[in-house]
């Protein structure tokens, strides 16, 4: 049985610092997955985690010895 949780476009925006605009364009131009529940939009708990791990930039390895 799979565990839903749905975040609101608010929740998403503190989450992420993004402003609610910037959270709704990002939906309107389907980068973020998201459901439509009546007239609500949610976005799942597990898709915005995967759309930040996604969006993660690794350190670089030190060169040389450098820090």
């Amino acid at each position: 049985m799979h565990n839903w949780r749905f975040l609101t476009v608010k929740q998403i925006a503190e989450i992420t610092g993004w402003k609610e605009s910037t959270v709704r364009a990002r939906i309107l131009r389907r980068l973020i997955p998201y459901y439509k529940l009546g007239r609500s939009v949610r976005v799942s708990e597990e898709d915005l985690a995967h759309l930040l791990e996604r969006a993660r930039v690794p350190a670089r390895e030190p060169r040389n010895g450098r820090s």
